[in-house]
């Protein structure tokens, strides 16, 4: 009997820790509901799950050991084909894109994820005036990663507030471009063996181009590095200085000139980026401003035997295909290490290579 009443009174101090545990859950949930989502994706992302949202995040230490890590997928591709095995990427594009969409896609195809796609915004509930962020959301709960691209600048940030998977910004306004200027970093950095020290030209619609205003940013994790420009304007910025904080370097003003002509024999490297027709009203601007950036073979006999021409394409009269065939071109490489960069990524950002220790090193940014 006396052991009966003993079992009686644990049992019912256990039930009483368990209604007191209880409260405390119910008390934190509804701690965490009134934090809305801000508070719920800090709670939820402290798994080593990680975002790209800008190159600047990045550190120079990050972007090196990332470059470790596409050198180890280009030896050993087939050690990875199971990487993210059972993982699902959605890659969420309210603004066209053909390189980087497929890029993504592919490398999650490559290492085992499946890929659920929405390359056309026709075919959402945003025709109905759902909002971009209540899309997200929703998109966020079907996968382990978005890759979202937006012709909003800083709409990626608020994007994020949304979704408790890791976050690629595959493109983002006039400004951001991440996974391309890792891209274009990784090709200097295989064809020099470092970045430092190099003289580098950008010529084309700078001031409106993403890719080259994210690869400036890029540049400025290393040493040494001189920037020359060539500026397409358009009408209403024709004549105008270009912007100094855009150009600069570590303290470092770039150098302009007036013409691919004139800065091609000062680089190791020419950075071709469009000059968008579509920012012009007035043709003859347009043809004024091409006329001046344009690169063709003819001009090569100016520059360095060793130069790298380099474009994130699509290109269009910018670039003459003279160049293609020319040991000058980069530009087919570097379109080629697309999907092993991108790889690299979602390796990272889905935390798979500390997880599986395939580079026995850990995390790599």
């Amino acid at each position: 009997m006396r052991e009966y009443k003993n079992d009686l009174g644990r049992a019912k101090s256990k039930k009483h820790r368990l209604n007191e545990l209880d409260a405390k859950v119910g008390e934190i949930r509804r701690e965490v509901i009134c934090q809305g989502p801000a508070f719920q994706n800090k709670l939820l992302k402290g798994n080593g799950m990680q975002d790209l949202i800008s190159i600047e995040d990045l550190s120079r230490g990050d972007i090196e050991n990332l470059f470790s890590t596409v050198d180890h997928l280009r030896r050993t591709p087939d050690a990875f084909r199971h990487a993210l095995a059972g993982r699902v990427v959605c890659t969420l594009f309210f603004e066209p894109s053909t390189r980087t969409r497929l890029g993504f896609e592919a490398a999650a195809y490559r290492l085992g994820a499946r890929v659920l796609s929405v390359s056309d915004m026709r075919n959402t509930r945003l025709e109905l005036g759902e909002s971009l962020l209540d899309t997200t959301r929703m998109v966020g709960f079907y996968c382990d990663a978005v890759v979202a691209r937006h012709v909003e600048d800083g709409v990626m940030h608020r994007i994020k507030e949304t979704v408790r998977v890791p976050l690629i910004n595959a493109g983002e306004g006039q400004v951001r471009h991440p996974s391309q200027t890792l891209i274009d970093l990784y090709t200097l950095h295989e064809h020099f063996g470092a970045i430092d020290n190099l003289h580098v030209g950008i010529a084309g619609g700078i001031r409106y181009s993403r890719a080259a205003k994210s690869l400036i940013a890029g540049l400025r994790k290393f040493s040494n590095i001189r920037l020359h420009l060539v500026d397409a304007a358009r009408e209403m910025d024709e004549g105008t200085e270009f912007p100094r904080e855009l150009g600069e370097l570590n303290g470092v003003s770039a150098l302009e000139y007036s013409s691919m002509k004139e800065m091609i024999g000062h680089v190791d490297v020419v950075y071709v980026v469009r000059v968008q027709q579509e920012k012009f009203t007035d043709p003859v601007a347009y043809q004024r401003q091409l006329h001046k950036c344009r690169l063709h073979r003819a001009l090569l006999s100016r520059a360095s035997p060793s130069l790298v021409v380099m474009h994130c394409l699509p290109r269009a009269d910018e670039l003459d295909t003279d160049i293609d065939d020319t040991p000058q071109n980069k530009y087919f490489q570097q379109a080629r290490h697309g999907v092993v960069v991108r790889s690299a990524v979602l390796l990272r950002c889905l935390d798979a290579d500390s997880r599986r220790g395939a580079f026995g090193r850990g995390k790599s940014w």
